[in-house]
């Protein structure tokens, strides 16, 4: 007479029975359908690996012994098949000696239904089990959910920190010519490193240090970054802009927040070196004698409403061929393995070797990685070396006089190694104090100082001709000619003069003087939209755009008038 037992409609999910006896998977199958769930069989390991990709049980009640694959080896491959998601095995044994028991929790077993087994032991258990699973599941979703949250979050973060640095960091300048290392011990970095020209073309620099890192400690880099690269541009004196800092720091952040700084002013006629040092390890100057320190004098920015006036920027002497150094206390506490800092294991053998003839940032950089290694750093890292060379200013000569015709202007002469290099409009107008009121006609009056500088530079400086340009073949080898030339060090000047008449409606008078030999400027002038060849167009853009443009010199001087209208 065949067991028959009554069941219910299935809700509690599904359960693999896996045994070779037959009669074994039918006792089984029969109490779990009574019990809620549906049943899927297998008669061996193998099989049931087959089912279980096929249904994904939520539950399983594998026998021990069986031929081929056995329950042990069934259940580790079981196991690893449901990585994160808690899928409770029960091992139906006959064996009740410790060491075997042992093996089946070792293989991933979860707990024994010993044969013969009844049925109230069988609901205990598979409540017992359900338990755990449904545990772990929550707290399996609760992670998968925290997970997602981090994500969102880091995404935003690193989206905010593309946007943060873009604000703060794109107004910086002489990038190129300054070894900087910025090591973020988050996504945000509390380091902050400015670079800004005054409008005599003089540099300065400032490394900053808020305290602690990530978002909280960058916060405050914001109103710095302003105060400091709008105050420079005007050529507003140091202590100035170190008080402006101070105040926006001491209104803005809370009463445990401030910044250590380190700021220099390097004069492009020379002269003393313009130096302050709030907090910040000592500056370090390398020249011909060796090393010289810049120790702090002064409180960090953003602790006291008002700055001292003892705690004045000081000056020392600097020569060309000179190096600064400028550092954040990160570099110094970055630790190694066994919890040795950097100021002391590195540090010091490099400063020893450290000669004005070399740079100090590749070596460097070269230590640290080896001491810190895959060494989780507790703090940012920040460190600027600044050659003291013609190349760090921003221009050979610039400023700003009254123009004969009732407005003003300014000129900037730019010679030899530096003439690659195309002044900006923007830059230009700085110390007439016309950036805002010119802000709407900026984008043209940019165009038409690149052309009429590139025009110069190029046909006068370079003396590389147009119809180079004539096919494709020649207009690829124009460009590979141009960087040659520029590479091999040209020589002359290219001078730029930018005189401003009020209006209304105001007038821009844009002269470039180079000191080549000229060209033929005699041919009259075509429509921009009538030449097809692949020169010439630029100019003829700078004829739409502008009022006038006036040849003289044999084309060495070009004068080109924009109306603001």
């Amino acid at each position: 007479m065949g067991l028959h037992i009554a069941s219910s409609p299935a809700t509690r999910g599904m359960a693999l029975v896996v045994d070779d006896e037959s009669t074994n998977r039918l006792v089984l199958a029969a109490m779990l359908k009574r019990e809620g769930f549906h049943v899927v069989e297998a008669r061996n390991g193998s099989e049931a690996l087959t089912r279980f990709e096929a249904s994904r049980p939520d539950i399983i009640f594998m026998d021990v012994m069986m031929p081929g694959m056995d329950g042990l080896e069934a259940t580790q491959h079981l196991k690893t098949l449901s990585g994160n998601d808690f899928v409770p095995i029960i091992f139906l044994t006959a064996l009740h000696d410790d060491q075997s028991l042992v093996r089946c929790i070792e293989a991933g077993g979860d707990d024994f239904l010993s044969k013969p087994f009844s049925f109230n032991v069988l609901k205990s258990r598979i409540v017992a089990m359900e338990r755990v699973r449904d545990l772990h599941r929550h707290i399996a979703a609760k992670n998968r959910m925290l997970a997602r949250l981090l994500e969102i979050d880091r995404q935003e973060q690193v989206l905010a920190e593309r946007i943060f640095s873009h604000a703060v960091n794109d107004r910086n300048v002489a990038g190129e010519n300054l070894g900087i290392l910025m090591r973020p011990a988050a996504t945000f970095n509390g380091d902050l490193l400015l670079s800004q020209y005054l409008p005599d073309g003089s540099l300065r620099v400032l490394l900053g240090d808020f305290t602690g890192h990530g978002l909280s400690a960058a916060i405050g880099a914001l109103p710095v970054a302003d105060a400091f690269h709008s105050m420079t541009r005007k050529g507003v004196a140091d202590e100035v802009v170190l008080e402006e800092i101070n105040r926006k720091l001491h209104r803005v952040l809370p009463t445990d927040r401030f910044m250590c700084a380190f700021m220099v002013t390097f004069p492009v006629s020379g002269g003393d070196l313009r130096w302050w040092n709030g907090g910040m390890p000592d500056g370090l100057v390398c020249h011909a004698e060796g090393i010289h320190r810049l120790a702090s004098h002064a409180l960090p920015l953003g602790i006291l409403p008002e700055l001292s006036h003892s705690d004045a920027p000081r000056r020392r002497p600097l020569r060309m061929g000179d190096r600064l150094l400028l550092i954040t206390d990160g570099l110094l506490e970055a630790q190694d393995a066994e919890g040795r800092a950097f100021g002391q294991a590195g540090w010091p053998e490099l400063i020893a070797n450290w000669t004005c003839d070399r740079s100090l940032l590749a070596p460097l950089l070269q230590s640290l990685d080896a001491h810190c290694a895959d060494t989780d750093q507790q703090d940012d890292i920040g460190a600027v070396e600044i050659p003291v060379t013609v190349d760090i200013f921003g221009c050979a000569n610039l400023g700003a006089v009254p123009s004969s015709q009732g407005g003003v202007a300014c000129s900037v002469l730019l010679r030899d190694g530096r003439l690659a290099r195309t002044p900006s409009m923007a830059h230009l107008l700085g110390p007439l104090g016309l950036q805002e009121e010119l802000g709407a006609h900026l984008g043209a009056l940019e165009t038409v100082l690149h052309e009429l500088y590139t025009n110069a530079l190029e046909h006068g400086i370079l003396r590389l001709p147009s119809w180079m340009k004539a096919t494709p073949d020649g207009f690829s080898a124009y460009y590979v000619e141009r960087e040659s030339r520029l590479a091999a060090g040209p020589v002359g000047s290219i001078r730029v003069d930018i005189a401003y008449e009020s209006g209304p409606p105001g007038t821009i008078r844009i002269t470039i003087t180079d000191s080549g030999q000229g060209f033929d400027f005699g041919k009259p002038p075509e429509p921009l939209n009538a030449s097809v060849k692949p020169w010439g167009r630029g100019i003829a853009l700078v004829r739409e755009l502008c009022e006038s443009v006036n040849y003289c010199n044999l084309g060495t001087q070009v004068e080109a008038v924009y109306r603001c209208v």
